[in-house]
């Protein structure tokens, strides 16, 4: 699994290059993938990104046609894929060996969602990385963590902890701060920057108990 995690990741990574370079289409990496250089190492299953096509040349439908044309798999059939894409603002499909599952954030910048605000915020501070093997852009390390509060599980929590306690002086924190109580999460920063280092301690104080 673990190789063919790789090798799905260079795929859509080598295609998405491509994209930028010749379409100016913007993108990347989120997500659990992100905690194998921001916090605690673990395999996730799924490659999670974020595309913005409102600042490129390239629409929706010529990315699925990208797709096709690269022999990456649909979850059902292409025509489907578009449709969703546009109700829902995610891509999703198989790599070549249909082994591992893509999940692409479309950036909407009228959405004013906490899920889909970060988005565009985060867009401005991607930075380059080196992730099994292959340079690609992901998010900050900042962003990495208030999409971790965003998402607010309890997973989600552990690897925003991982990586505050692995990078908390190199952290922007002022950044941080303002940003979280743009997003609504000034409350889970604020309890997460004040040291607690238990998941349920946390949730506890989150929830009111």
């Amino acid at each position: 699994m673990e190789l063919s995690y790789k090798i799905a990741l260079k795929q859509i990574i080598d295609l998405l290059d491509q994209l930028e370079k010749e379409k100016r289409l913007k993108y990347y990496l989120v997500g659990g993938i992100l905690v194998n250089i921001y916090s605690d190492f673990r395999i996730t299953r799924d490659i999670d990104l974020v595309i913005d096509f409102q600042a490129s040349n390239f629409r929706i439908e010529d990315y699925v046609i990208v797709l096709k044309q690269n022999d990456f798999f649909p979850f059902q059939d292409w025509n489907t894929t578009n449709y969703l894409a546009r109700e829902t603002k995610i891509i999703q499909f198989l790599d070549k060996t249909e082994t591992v599952k893509y999940d692409n954030h479309i950036i909407d910048k009228f959405d004013k969602s906490k899920y889909k605000k970060l988005g565009s915020i985060a867009l401005k501070r991607r930075v380059k990385e080196t992730l099994f093997g292959v340079e690609c852009w992901v998010t900050s390390k900042e962003d990495f963590i208030l999409s971790k509060l965003i998402y607010g599980g309890w997973q989600d929590y552990s690897d925003a902890l991982g990586c505050w306690m692995r990078f908390e002086h190199a952290l922007d924190v002022q950044y941080m701060s303002i940003n979280s109580k743009e997003l609504g999460i000034q409350k889970e920063f604020n309890l997460l920057k004040s040291g607690i280092d238990d998941p349920d301690d946390y949730f506890k104080q989150i929830n009111g108990y």
